[in-house]
């Protein structure tokens, strides 16, 4: 995953063996990764509800095992394959949802950790600045005190 990050131009770290010493996150690249993840899960439920289309067809047309097959009596009735195929679906049904829920947080907790991480950059880059403004230089007449001209 962090490979799909680093493509993207997201998050650069520098790695000293298996430990990353820093980083440096970009969070122009992050909102790119963001945006296509976001392009990905759009195709996705397309293709979810392709699967549920496909699965509800193929339990139509599976026919059933009673005489006559599914005409006449038994019309509606579901055979076998039906059975199972439903079976299978409402045995999968969270682990699909859990796909969908699992990227949404995932997608979000990035975000969150972006706007973090830029906030700290920029509250570090301010208390630098207040610290530097505040420097006495005694090497200098009457006390002055850089950022004053």
């Amino acid at each position: 995953m962090w490979s799909s990050w680093r493509a993207a131009g997201a998050v650069r770290g520098e790695e000293r063996g298996r430990r990353v010493k820093g980083w440096d996150v970009s969070p122009s690249g992050v909102g790119a990764v963001v945006s296509n993840v976001g392009d990905v899960m759009t195709v996705l439920g397309e293709i979810v509800q392709a699967y549920s289309d496909d699965v509800q067809g193929a339990a139509t047309v599976a026919g059933t095992l009673a005489p006559g097959g599914a005409s006449g009596e038994h019309k509606g009735h579901g055979g076998l394959v039906a059975a199972a195929l439903a079976e299978f679906v409402e045995g999968t049904a969270e682990e699909l949802r859990f796909v969908g829920e699992r990227v949404g947080k995932s997608v979000n907790g990035a975000v969150e950790a972006t706007v973090a991480y830029r906030d700290g950059d920029l509250e570090m880059a301010a208390e630098v600045q207040r610290r530097a403004a505040g420097v006495v230089r005694p090497d200098m007449p009457d006390g002055w005190r850089a950022g004053r001209l």
